[in-house]
C-alpha cells in the first residue's frame, strides 16, 4: 500500500525534525513494515511532456506507427510507437535517449538509445504508465497526459510530482483493518510523534432515515452477509475531469484517475480504508436489492469479463439483474459514463469471509477485496458516505441530494471495555512506565481510558474491536509498541538454572533410526498421517475405527490413519520404479478412535521388504533390530488374530517381556493387487510406544566363565508346520541350568525328506557355573533334548 506524505500532512502536523525516512523507520519499528521510502519523481530524469503532431503507419510493420513529436526542441523528433490509442494532438510522456524505463513494466530498468526499429529511426520512447512508474494503462495503450504544461517540460514538474511515497508491506497489515487508509496511518504517526490528529468531520447536513425513502428503495435479503448498507441518490451530476489536487493525491497513492465521480470513490477508499461504489441510476431498475446469487447466474464485471456465480456469492442487484459483486467489483451494466447525470452512492459493510471466498472462487483480486476481507468497522461506512457527499457537492456545484440517506444498519457493535492496571502493564512489558504515559499512549490511539483507584477501564474504539483488540494482552501490546520495544531493557528472567528433563522416547527414536537405516540398510519414508476412504476399503480396515477430518485438504487425505501400511504401499509403488527390491521403513503416529475425547495416539515402526524370501527378510530384520535395540525376552509366535490386510498363513506376533509389541506378516495378495503391485511384500510392525515403555536390556558386567563349556550339534526332521521357535524352546527347557545357548545354524528341505518336512540343525552350548561338566552329564542333557524333540514329532538324524 502506498501512502503519500503530503496527504498524511492533511491530518497530522509532522514536526520538522522528522524526515520522511524517520517516519518510515518509526512505522516499521512500531506499526507495520515499510518496504520503501521514495521520492515521487525519482527515476523520471529524462522523461518530458510530448505532443504528437503527425501520425502515420510504419512502412514495414502493421502494428507500429511513426509519430512526429514536439518535445520542446527546435525540430520535431521521430518516435516509433505501437500504442493502440495514439492520435494526433495527444499529450504523452516521452522518455528521451539516456532515460531509464522498464519495458512493458516488467524486468530490469534499461537505458534508452537512438535506435532503428524495422528500419526507421526512433529518438526516444512514448511511454505507458507502468514503464515509468505511473499508474498502468490498459494493455497496448499509452498514457494520455492531462496537463497544460508545454512540450519539453520535465514530467515531474508538469505533474507536480513533489511528494514522498511511503510503501507499506500489505502482509504486515492483515490484522489491522483500521490501517488500510491514510487516516489510519496518520493516527499512528500522530501517536508516535506526540502530535494531534486532525479529525475528519463532514460539513454535510443531511437528514438520515432508517426506512426506505420515496426516491431510493433498499432491501437487504442477507443481513448476516451485509451488516450495514448506506445509499443515497444524487442528481445534477456533471461527469468531468477531476481537479488537479485530487488527481495528484490519487496518483501518489498508486491509483489511476478516471473522472470526478469514480475518483471520489477511490479517494474515500485511500483516505479512510472504506471502499465505495457509484452506480448510474439510469440503469438501476426499481431500487437496490442485496442478495446471494442464484446457482448458475452470470454477470459481466467492470473488467469486461463474464463471471459464473454460485449461490454462496453476495450480489448488489436491482429488481431485475445483478449490478455488482458485493465488496469485489462493480458491474459493467451500471458503470458511470460521460453522460451520467444521476448517481447512487453505496457505502456498505460486508461479511469478510464471504468477500474473500468470492474473490478466491472467481480469481478476482481488487483493492476493495483487500479491505473488506480484513473485517472493516461498520461505523466507517457512515463516515465514508458523508465524506463522499461532501466532495460531490464540492466538485459538482449543480449536484443535489435527490433522496434521503438510507441507512440500513443490522450490525452489532461490540462496545468492548477491557480492565487492567499500570502494574500489570509494566509487569508484562518488563519495564516501568508511568501511569500517565500509559494513559497518554492509549488515548493517542483513540482508546477511552477511565481511572478508578488503581484500575484502568479501557474502552476499545469500534475500528479496533472488529478483529484486532480483544483482551488485556492486546491493550498491553498497544502500550508496548508505541512506547517502543527498543526502549525495553533486555534482561534475562530470574529463573533457576536447570537442565530440561530427558525425552527418553525421542532419544530412543534416534537410536532406532540408526539401527534400521545404518545397520539394516533400510530407506526411511516420511508420509502424511492421513489417507483416504479408498485406502480404508482396499486394506479391509473398519471405518468406525477412524477419525474423519472436517477440513481435509483433498480426497486423498480424509481420515487419520490407524495403520501405516496404506501410505507405505503407495510409497513402495513409487520406489520400485528406481529399485527392484527396496527396503523401506517409517517411524510415525497412528490415531485410533476409542470413544474418548482424544484418540489413542501411538508411535509405530513399520518396515517393508519385497521379493521371494520377503517374509524371512522382514522377520530377520525385526529380530536384528530388537536385539540391537535391547529388547528382552523376545518371542515370535504364530498369530491368533490376523489383520485383514495380512496373509492368514504367513503372520506372526512379536512379544517382549510377555507383552505383544507388534507383528510380522506377508501382505495379503488381494491388497497387493489393489495397490497395483506384484510379487511378495512383507512387513514388520513394532509398537514403538510400548517397546519404550517396557524398558531395554541393561548392560551389566559378567565375569569370564571359570569352567569350560561342552558343545554338541543336533539335527531333527520335523513337519513344516512346527515353528522353529517351538523347537528352540523345547531344547532350552531340557536343562535350564546347564544349557547356556541354542543357535539355529541350518535349515534343509529337499532330497531325502518328505514334501512337508524340514530338517533343523542346532548348535547347543552347555556350561555349569560351579564345576566342570563330565561326559555323563552331557549325555543326560542330550537324551532329554532328544525326548523333548520327539514329543514334537521330530526324528533325530544320526541317532
Amino acid at each position: 500500500m502506498k501512502i503519500s506524505l503530503n496527504w498524511l500532512k492533511d491530518y497530522v502536523k509532522i514536526p520538522p525534525k522528522y524526515s520522511a525516512e524517520d517516519i518510515g523507520r518509526l512505522l516499521t519499528l512500531h506499526t507495520a513494515e515499510v518496504e520503501e521510502v521514495m521520492e515521487q519523481g525519482k527515476g523520471l530524469e529524462g522523461v518530458v511532456v510530448g505532443k504528437i503532431i503527425t501520425l502515420k503507419k510504419h512502412p514495414d510493420a502493421d502494428k507500429l506507427k511513426i509519430a512526429m513529436t514536439d518535445i520542446g526542441a527546435k525540430e520535431l523528433v521521430q518516435i516509433v510507437c505501437g500504442g493502440s490509442n495514439l492520435e494526433e494532438g495527444m499529450i504523452v510522456p516521452v522518455a528521451l535517449p539516456g532515460a531509464y524505463v522498464r519495458w512493458h513494466g516488467e524486468g530490469d530498468l534499461m537505458q534508452l538509445e537512438v535506435t532503428k526499429i524495422r528500419g526507421e529511426k526512433s529518438h526516444g520512447m512514448i511511454c505507458a504508465g507502468e514503464e515509468i512508474g505511473l499508474p498502468p494503462c490498459e494493455e497496448g495503450e499509452i498514457t494520455k497526459l492531462h496537463t497544460s504544461a508545454k512540450p519539453g517540460t520535465q514530467l515531474t514538474e508538469a505533474l507536480q510530482l513533489d511528494d514522498t511515497i511511503i510503501e507499506i508491506d500489505n502482509k504486515s497489515l492483515t490484522h489491522r483493518p483500521d490501517l488500510w487508509g491514510h487516516y489510519g496511518i496518520a493516527r499512528e504517526v500522530a501517536a508516535l510523534t506526540g502530535t494531534k490528529l486532525e479529525k475528519i468531520t463532514s460539513k454535510v447536513d443531511a437528514k438520515k432515515s432508517h426506512k426506505s425513502g420515496k426516491s431510493l428503495e433498499i432491501e437487504i435479503k442477507n443481513p448476516d452477509l451485509c451488516p450495514r448498507y448506506i445509499g443515497v441518490r444524487i442528481s445534477g451530476i456533471k461527469v468531468e475531469e477531476s481537479p488537479e489536487w485530487l488527481k495528484r493525491k490519487l496518483l501518489a497513492a498508486g491509483h489511476a484517475v478516471y473522472n470526478n465521480i469514480v475518483d471520489i470513490t477511490n479517494f474515500i477508499s485511500s483516505e479512510l480504508g472504506q471502499p465505495m461504489h457509484a452506480f448510474d441510476s439510469r440503469f438501476i431498475d426499481g431500487g437496490v436489492v442485496v442478495r446471494t446469487a442464484k446457482r448458475g447466474e452470470k454477470m459481466t464485471t467492470l473488467d469486461n469479463k463474464e463471471r459464473l456465480l454460485t449461490d454462496k456469492m453476495l450480489l448488489i442487484c436491482d429488481h431485475k439483474k445483478p449490478v455488482a459483486l458485493a465488496g469485489v467489483m462493480g458491474g459493467q451494466n451500471s458503470e458511470i459514463k460521460e453522460d451520467t447525470t444521476e448517481i447512487i452512492f453505496e457505502a456498505a459493510n460486508f461479511d469478510a469471509p464471504c468477500v474473500r471466498k468470492t474473490s478466491v472462487a472467481l480469481g478476482l483480486r481488487t483493492e476493495s477485496v483487500q479491505r473488506f476481507e480484513k473485517s472493516l468497522d461498520p461505523a466507517l461506512a457512515e463516515t465514508a458516505m458523508l465524506r463522499a457527499i461532501e466532495l460531490t457537492l464540492k466538485l459538482c456545484p449543480s449536484a443535489k441530494l435527490e433522496s434521503e440517506i438510507i441507512d440500513i444498519d443490522n450490525s452489532k457493535p461490540k462496545n468492548l471495555t477491557v480492565k487492567t492496571t499500570a502494574n500489570r502493564v509494566c509487569s508484562k512489558i518488563g519495564t516501568q512506565i508511568a501511569e500517565k504515559e500509559i494513559i497518554r499512549i492509549l488515548e493517542s490511539l483513540e482508546f477511552e481510558v477511565k481511572k478508578t483507584g488503581e484500575e484502568l477501564s479501557v474502552k476499545v474504539p469500534s475500528f479496533r474491536s472488529t478483529k484486532d483488540v480483544e483482551g488485556e494482552d492486546d491493550i498491553i501490546e498497544e502500550v508496548a509498541r508505541i512506547f517502543g520495544y527498543g526502549n525495553i531493557p533486555s534482561v534475562l528472567p530470574l529463573l533457576p538454572a536447570k537442565l530440561p528433563g530427558e525425552n527418553r522416547e525421542r532419544f530412543l527414536k534416534h537410536k532406532a533410526r540408526d539401527i534400521i537405516s545404518l545397520g539394516l540398510g533400510f530407506t526411511e519414508l516420511s508420509n502424511y498421517s492421513f489417507y483416504s476412504a479408498d485406502d480404508i476399503a482396499k486394506t479391509g480396515l473398519e471405518t468406525k475405527d477412524h477419525i474423519k477430518l472436517l477440513n481435509y485438504l483433498s480426497q486423498d487425505q480424509t481420515h487419520l490413519r490407524v495403520s501405516m501400511l496404506p501410505n507405505m504401499l503407495k510409497g513402495l509403488r513409487e520406489a520400485i520404479k528406481y529399485d527392484k527390491a527396496p527396503r523401506l521403513y517409517e517411524i510415525g503416529h497412528t490415531y485410533r478412535e476409542i470413544g474418548n475425547f482424544m484418540p489413542l495416539e501411538e508411535k509405530w515402526i513399520i518396515g517393508l521388504t519385497v521379493g521371494k524370501n520377503s517374509f524371512f527378510e522382514a522377520k530377520g530384520s525385526a529380530e536384528a533390530f530388537l536385539e540391537k535395540f535391547g529388547a528382552e525376552n523376545v518371542r515370535i509366535t504364530p498369530s491368533k488374530n490376523t489383520e485383514p490386510y495380512a496373509h492368514p498363513a504367513k503372520c506372526t506376533e512379536v512379544a517382549a517381556r510377555g507383552q505383544q509389541i507388534g507383528s510380522i506378516y506377508e501382505v495379503h495378495p488381494e491388497v497387493i493387487t489393489k495397490y497395483e503391485l506384484a510379487g511378495s511384500v512383507s512387513v514388520f510392525e513394532i509398537n514403538f510406544t510400548k517397546l519404550v515403555s517396557i524398558g531395554q536390556r541393561q548392560h551389566k558386567y559378567v565375569q569370564i566363565p571359570k569352567f569350560p563349556s561342552m558343545e554338541f550339534d543336533i539335527s531333527v526332521v520335523l513337519q513344516e508346520k512346527v515353528p522353529a521357535a517351538s523347537v528352540q524352546d523345547s531344547i532350552e527347557r531340557s536343562s535350564k541350568d546347564l544349557i547356556e545357548s541354542v543357535e539355529l545354524f541350518d535349515i534343509y528341505r529337499g532330497q531325502g525328506l518328505g514334501e512337508k518336512e524340514k530338517a533343523l540343525a542346532y548348535h547347543v552350548i552347555m556350561r555349569a557355573k560351579d564345576r566342570t561338566l563330565n561326559d555323563e552329564e552331557m549325555a543326560q542333557v542330550q537324551k532329554k533334548v532328544f525326548q523333548n524333540l520327539e514329543k514334537l514329532g521330530g526324528k533325530i538324524r544320526g541317532k
